[in-house]
């Protein structure tokens, strides 16, 4: 799918709100959509987020989600509208407010030590809003309580994103130590894996799309789909995100703390930043961005991640 241009998405919000929009702007972040901001005629901004026909189902798992989040107390932007027939543009296009902030990786560097804590506070009260919804009827990502795409157990969600990532690989990143180590990990901790119950979490909330601004988070933005399972697995993506930019993750290690009790859980934690850094270097056919370069300073250290997380992961005491 090539991009939309800025001027067809400007068009295209100009027709869903029934305003003028002047400009767009496309934001890099976006990596299973193209996002822009658009700014309207009357001074105020949205945002756009533009999918591939094949993903439209995205948008209304966004919409039902928001509801049942926002009902939970969970900040997420408002849907200002939605066209998924190809109308407005030959994509499936949904229109949200502007909640103020920049994604949590954007900005972590310039926090102080009180607004990192700040930081924590309010994605542990995020996760505990987000435990009172339903449990699942499955693992994985849905995008309704009636969606039946979800897997039957814990390990094979995660044998899905380790074998989904290794495929995309070369034969000679496959030969990696720290590859073969996820892989033992994962059989040897299956029965651990099999009794974590189907409980809700953010699946895309990690060290991008949590909004923070002033030092307090101030939305969750990708709602595409719920996840059921292990709450502890956002955490270390987000863990592996921000050390792949920089020296610490102390913020995103104080909201895992309690569900890192005893070394067990620890090593589980470990697995899963493991399993995020090949993610993230691999190429996804989900993706429109593709992974980082692979001589980039983010590659590198998101090897040498790897390497230390499966390590860690494959220990016993």
């Amino acid at each position: 799918m090539k991009p939309p241009t800025e001027q067809e998405v400007t068009r295209a919000v100009g027709r869903c709100l029934h305003e003028e929009a002047v400009a767009a702007h496309r934001i890099p972040m976006g990596r299973s959509h193209f996002v822009f901001t658009v700014y309207l005629a009357s001074g105020r901004s949205v945002i756009a987020r533009v999918a591939r026909q094949d993903r439209a189902e995205c948008f209304t798992g966004f919409a039902y989600w928001r509801r049942r989040l926002d009902q939970a107390g969970v900040p997420v932007p408002r849907v200002l509208a939605m066209d998924l027939t190809g109308t407005v543009l030959p994509w499936p296009i949904l229109l949200l407010e502007r909640v103020p902030g920049e994604d949590l990786c954007n900005v972590y560097a310039d926090l102080t030590d009180a607004e990192k804590r700040s930081v924590a506070d309010d994605l542990l009260d995020i996760q505990r809003r987000v435990h009172r919804l339903p449990p699942g009827p499955g693992y994985g990502g849905i995008a309704d309580y009636n969606d039946l795409r979800c897997h039957p157990r814990w390990s094979d969600v995660l044998w899905e994103y380790f074998t989904g990532a290794a495929d995309q690989l070369t034969p000679a990143q496959r030969q990696r130590p720290a590859v073969a180590a996820i892989r033992r990990t994962i059989r040897e901790l299956r029965p651990e894996f099999d009794r974590i119950p189907p409980l809700p979490y953010l699946i895309d909330a990690t060290h991008q799309n949590v909004l923070v601004d002033a030092g307090r988070v101030t939305a969750i933005v990708d709602l595409d789909e719920l996840g059921f399972g292990d709450a502890l697995y956002p955490l270390g993506v987000a863990r592996a995100g921000l050390l792949a930019r920089g020296p610490e993750a102390d913020c995103i290690e104080q909201v895992a703390a309690p569900l890192c009790a005893g070394l067990m859980r620890q090593r589980v934690f470990d697995l899963y930043s493991a399993i995020a850094c090949l993610k993230m270097l691999a190429p996804s056919p989900l993706s429109v961005t593709g992974p980082p370069a692979a001589d980039s300073g983010i590659a590198t250290r998101l090897r040498t991640l790897l390497d230390t997380f499966a390590a860690a992961a494959a220990h016993k005491e």
